[in-house]
């Protein structure tokens, strides 16, 4: 336990000051390592061995559920992303809705001089499971150049809409805000709270004691070969080196706001958005947030 600590402070250490870009491709080299590895020991574990475990952590029919993932440290997922993803539209049903970050880096364009997203093409660094679920047929995409997210279900028009008019991404009147008044449940497989992204709505909802944001800039969205200029703000890049989301994580445990069970080869944490947030809002009383700048 106490090793497994002492390589969780390694590593947020390292991510504060290693360049975002260089990040992903250490991380592309990692995901790549855990596949061959799951690859060679064969265990496989199928869709319906992800369902048994979804349902045992409270995901039923109609439920609406922004999942946060890492394939590779799942294990040899019999048919990959898909299984996963699968494994919660079969549970859900038409009645449900599936959410998962579609988070991307910004393009800088040097001939226009500008930002452009294109809300089609332009990948997410979240992870294969939600970049193989951006590309399903009938999946949305939230028009937000550096946090959006997509959905699939019922209600997924709606909740995608209006990202690209919030004064910024984890805005209340957006799909961050849309979250926490539908109380998703928030299902984390594999990954801990660096990959929570709903940890961000307290930044919008409350009066946050730290100053995240950058100023407004303009950005060009390509969305179904139409183009429109757009307002956007982004984390302030300073903050990279000071932000430690996983202080959350002993206040999960002390005010029983998330349940962890087994997945596979890791675990699997589960919180409803709503309880989580209002942690969060108590810990902001305090001056308590995943920031350490004075």
């Amino acid at each position: 336990m106490e090793k497994s600590k002492q390589a969780k402070t390694l590593k947020e250490r390292a991510k504060k000051y290693i360049p975002f870009w260089v990040q992903i491709q250490i991380y592309k080299l990692i995901k790549n390592a855990r596949f061959f590895k799951n690859f060679i020991l064969r265990k496989k574990i199928t869709k319906e061995d992800i369902k048994k475990i979804l349902r045992q952590a409270g995901l039923r029919k109609g439920d609406i559920v922004v999942a946060h993932s890492s394939l590779g440290r799942i294990g040899h997922v019999e048919n990959g992303p898909d299984d996963v993803i699968n494994a919660f539209l079969e549970i859900i049903g038409k009645d449900g809705l599936l959410i998962m970050p579609a988070f991307s880096i910004l393009k800088y364009n040097r001939k226009l001089k500008m930002y452009i997203f294109d809300v089609r093409n332009t990948p997410t660094y979240t992870g294969s499971i939600p970049e193989t679920f951006r590309k399903r047929k009938g999946v949305k995409r939230s028009i937000s150049p550096t946090h959006s997210y997509c959905a699939f279900g019922k209600r997924a028009a709606e909740f995608v809409k209006n990202h690209e008019n919030c004064d910024n991404p984890f805005a209340m009147n957006g799909p961050f805000g849309k979250l926490y008044y539908w109380n998703a449940k928030i299902f984390l497989i594999g990954v801990d709270q660096l990959a929570n992204t709903p940890l961000h709505i307290v930044e919008d909802k409350t009066n946050f004691p730290v100053k995240v944001f950058t100023d407004k800039f303009k950005v060009l969205v390509v969305n179904k070969g139409k183009k429109r200029l757009i307002e956007a703000r982004k984390h302030l890049p300073s903050l990279r080196k000071h932000r430690d989301p996983n202080i959350l994580e002993k206040y999960c445990m002390r005010y029983y706001v998330m349940k962890i069970y087994k997945i596979g080869n890791t675990e699997l944490r589960v919180l409803n958005t709503k309880d989580f947030v209002e942690m969060m809002e108590k810990l902001v009383e305090k001056n308590i947030t995943i920031y350490h700048v004075k």
